[in-house]
């Protein structure tokens, strides 16, 4: 979801009317706001997404009716409705391809892909197969499928949800209560800490990361490098503050959505940051792609070849431009590459498990370059001049003269990765999620330690109408 003023009314309104509801009627409730939070945003958006899951459903259904008996023509229904909602996604991203090349009619102004849709079309897609395999056992009503496509909080960004994790929560929302000490104490954990992500991190980089990313003729190889950094942290202090803030929004409804991200730049190879990484997606990725293509069971070679087919979609569904489909090939091949060198046992040294931690970042910051600059030539001349250099002889000083960064702007970004390493680092070793590390500790100081990142927030945020905030980056897939 986006978080405005407005924003804050609205969950405040959808929280009252959700409590004052009889239990049953909780669902029907949070799924009128949902709609009218989406309508807000978006009428055409709101129509497209009912339009998918009304189809999603009676094709959902009529799977669930002929599973057991008619196997042979349940399936055929369930390839039927993955071919449709795959082949939308496909129209809307051919759509989104001709407005950026100015190819696209007036009249076919619909075609582009609206907002969330990324997601909830992956979501149709598990929910079709899930009930083919199995996985669902009772079929939901219609009022609890809207929801799970809708739910404002997950909507615009993910996560990706399951139907099985979804459904499965009905009586915990049927029993939650606004007044449970312990899940509100979670639910500000998480909103807290999402928000100290994005505002006081991700904003504050964003602010130099567009100027950088480019313009890469006009800075000295020093700055370039600042800049690939900067925007290593950015992509992931915004989406992972957003998916952070959203899990604590679903909690004040009694929902929990899966975490998207555990501390992925503590990673110690490719298919472990991707472990850590948009956790959904990759999940959705190996289980309906990887899985059904052979996944490893069928040689290293085809293992492999899914492995770069798996990254070839991934990049595909994040963007249309050919950069979406480098990033997603570096992914790919860096895997395979990586992979392959463990088999050959080149990290069993624990020095060299030091130095592949190393090159898993250094190589995931190089692609992010394909990821945050719209044109291929671009990000190659930007990783040229950072690694060669541009001719731009420039100063540290003149450098962030340039980009109109003081030194407290430096040291508030330093200071704050560093804070953010350590927290990183403590969800690791103990396999938590920081805001889960802080329901650990005793009540008194876990209130400091929310005093403390309040204050942070309200004095080193970047917030406010003379700010040009940006919204969060996953909106836009």
């Amino acid at each position: 979801m986006t978080f405005q003023f407005t924003t804050f009314l609205f969950l405040l309104v959808a929280l009252l009317a959700y409590y004052i509801s009889a239990p049953k009627y909780r669902p029907f409730v949070l799924m009128m706001a949902s709609w009218g939070y989406i309508v807000i945003m978006s009428r055409i958006a709101l129509v497209i997404m009912l339009a998918v899951s009304v189809f999603t459903y009676i094709i959902g259904f009529l799977i669930h009716r002929f599973q057991n008996g008619r196997q042979v023509l349940s399936s055929l229904i369930t390839i039927l409705g993955v071919v449709g909602c795959a082949s939308s996604l496909c129209i809307l991203k051919l759509g989104d391809v001709l407005r950026t090349r100015d190819h696209l009619p007036s009249f076919l102004s619909w075609t582009l892909i609206p907002i969330g849709f990324s997601y909830y079309i992956f979501q149709s897609i598990s929910f079709l197969v899930d009930i083919n395999r199995g996985k669902i056992s009772e079929f939901p009503s219609i009022i609890d499928f809207l929801l799970y496509q809708s739910f404002f909080a997950k909507f615009i960004s993910g996560p990706i949800e399951r139907g099985e994790n979804f459904f499965s929560q009905k009586k915990a929302v049927y029993a939650a209560k606004f007044f449970n000490e312990e899940n509100l104490n979670r639910s500000f954990s998480y909103i807290l800490y999402g928000f100290c992500m994005k505002l006081i991190l991700a904003n504050r980089f964003a602010k130099y990361t567009e100027i950088l990313l480019n313009n890469p003729d006009f800075h000295s190889s020093k700055a370039l490098i600042a800049g690939s950094l900067m925007y290593t942290l950015q992509i992931y202090t915004d989406f992972a503050g957003y998916s952070s803030i959203a899990i604590g929004i679903a909690l004040l409804f009694g929902i929990k959505l899966t975490q998207n991200f555990k501390a992925p730049y503590t990673a110690k190879s490719m298919s472990d940051f991707w472990r850590r990484w948009h956790i959904s997606l990759s999940n959705w990725l190996r289980d309906y792609i990887y899985i059904p293509l052979g996944g490893n069971r069928k040689g290293a070679f085809r293992k492999h070849l899914n492995t770069i087919v798996v990254f070839f979609i991934c990049g595909l569904w994040h963007g249309n431009g050919l950069n979406f489909v480098v990033w997603g090939l570096m992914h790919g091949f860096l895997s395979v590459i990586d992979n392959i060198l463990e088999k050959a046992h080149a990290f069993d040294a624990k020095v060299m498990q030091i130095v592949r931690r190393i090159l898993v970042f250094i190589s995931v910051s190089i692609a992010w370059l394909f990821f945050g600059i719209d044109s291929v030539s671009r990000a190659l001349t930007y990783i040229k001049n950072m690694f060669i250099g541009s001719g731009v002889n420039m100063t540290v000083s003149e450098e962030m003269s340039f980009l109109e960064m003081s030194s407290y702007q430096l040291w508030i970004m330093i200071i704050g990765v560093l804070v953010m390493i350590v927290m990183d680092v403590l969800s690791s070793i103990n396999k938590k999620d920081f805001p889960e590390l802080l329901m650990g500790i005793a009540l008194p100081a876990r209130l400091t330690v929310f005093l403390a990142l309040l204050v942070l927030l309200l004095v080193y945020g970047v917030y406010g109408p003379s700010e040009q905030v940006i919204g969060f980056m996953y909106m836009e897939f």
